[in-house]
C-alpha cells in the first residue's frame, strides 16, 4: 500500500496511483510546505473545487495548474480586487511571489 501524498492526507482523501495531487506538490520542498499550500488553496477554491480545477486539465499541466491557483490566491489575499494581474500591473509581483515562495 502506497502512502498518501501530503495534499491528500491534509485533505483526509485517499490517494491513488493517478492522484491529481501528487505530482503539483513535487515543487514544493518541505512537507509541511506541500500540506499548507494544499490547505490554502482548498480554503481559497473548496476542496472539490480544487480537485475539479486540476483535473480539467491535462496531466502534464496539472503542476502548472496548481501553481497558477497558488499565485492568484495569494494575489486576492493581497488584492482583494484585482488579485495577481493586480500586483503584475501595479508593480507590486514580487509580494506574489514571496508569498509562494515560503517554504
Amino acid at each position: 500500500m502506497r502512502m498518501s501524498c501530503n495534499g491528500c492526507r491534509v485533505l483526509r482523501k485517499g490517494c491513488s496511483e493517478a492522484c491529481s495531487i501528487r505530482p503539483c506538490l513535487q515543487w514544493i520542498r518541505s512537507p509541511d510546505s506541500q500540506a499548507n499550500a494544499t490547505v490554502f488553496l482548498a480554503k481559497f477554491y473548496g476542496r472539490a473545487g480544487l480537485i475539479n480545477l486540476l483535473n480539467a486539465g491535462p496531466d502534464h499541466l496539472r503542476p502548472g495548474i496548481f501553481r497558477s491557483l497558488l499565485y492568484e490566491a495569494c494575489g486576492r489575499i493581497l488584492n482583494p480586487i484585482y488579485g495577481s494581474v493586480g500586483l503584475l500591473w501595479s508593480g507590486s509581483w514580487q509580494l506574489c511571489q514571496e508569498a509562494v515562495r515560503r517554504d
